[in-house]
C-alpha cells in the first residue's frame, strides 16, 4: 500500500473525503443527533458523552483514511470498472482497513449501536404509550356514548304513545317543518326566475 502521504497530494483526497461524508449524513450527522439528544438528556453522564464522541471520532477518522487512500489508488479516468472486480476488492480492502482484532474500532461501533438501539427502544415505548393514550380514551368515550344511549332508552320508556296530547304536538312539528321546506322551495323557484329575466 505505498501511497505518497506529503500534503500537497493527500490534502485534496482528505477534504473530498470530508465533503462526501457531509453530502451523505455518515457518520458525523449520526454523531452530531447522538450529541444533540445526549445535551437533551440529563440523566446522561459527562463519561458517557465523551466515550460516544470518542467511538464516533474514531470510526470517522478510520473511515475518512479509507476514503482518502481509496482515492488516491483510483485512476483519473472516469471508466467504470467491473461491479464483481469493484466487489472483490473493496471487500479486500475493508478487511484491510478494518481488521476485526481491533479492540478500539470494536468497542466504538457497540457503544454506537448500543445508543442507537436505546434510542428505537425509547421512541417504540412513546409510540406504544401514545397508542395505549387514544386506546383509553376511544373507550372512554364508547362508554360516554353508551351511558348518553341508556339514559335516553330511559326517558322514552316513561312516555305514553297513546297520549292523544303527543300526537297533535308531533302534528304540529310536522306541520311547520313541511311549511318551511315549501316556503324555501318556492323562494327558490322565485329567484331562478328572475335570474332568467
Amino acid at each position: 500500500m505505498g501511497c505518497n502521504t506529503s500534503k500537497d497530494s493527500f490534502q485534496p483526497a482528505v477534504d473530498e473525503a470530508k465533503e462526501d461524508s457531509v453530502k451523505n449524513g455518515d457518520i458525523s450527522k449520526a454523531a452530531e443527533d447522538g450529541a444533540a439528544r445526549a445535551d437533551s438528556d440529563k440523566e446522561k453522564d459527562t463519561e458517557d458523552e465523551k466515550e460516544k464522541e470518542a467511538a464516533a471520532t474514531k470510526i470517522q477518522a478510520v473511515f475518512r483514511g479509507h476514503c482518502a487512500r481509496k482515492s488516491l489508488k483510483q485512476p483519473s479516468d472516469k471508466g467504470e470498472p467491473d461491479t464483481e472486480e469493484t466487489e472483490v476488492s473493496t471487500k479486500e480492502q475493508l478487511v484491510k482497513e478494518f481488521p476485526v482484532n481491533d479492540k478500539e474500532l470494536f468497542n466504538a461501533a457497540t457503544k454506537i449501536q448500543a445508543t442507537f438501539r436505546g434510542h428505537m427502544s425509547r421512541k417504540e415505548q412513546a409510540a406504544s404509550a401514545a397508542a395505549k393514550s387514544a386506546m383509553n380514551m376511544v373507550g372512554s368515550a364508547a362508554a360516554k356514548i353508551e351511558e348518553k344511549m341508556q339514559d335516553a332508552v330511559h326517558e322514552l320508556e316513561g312516555i305514553d304513545l297513546a297520549d292523544p296530547d303527543l300526537h297533535k304536538a308531533a302534528t304540529k312539528i310536522q306541520a311547520s317543518f313541511r311549511g318551511h321546506k315549501v316556503r324555501q322551495e318556492v323562494s327558490m323557484h322565485c329567484t331562478a326566475d328572475e335570474s332568467k329575466k
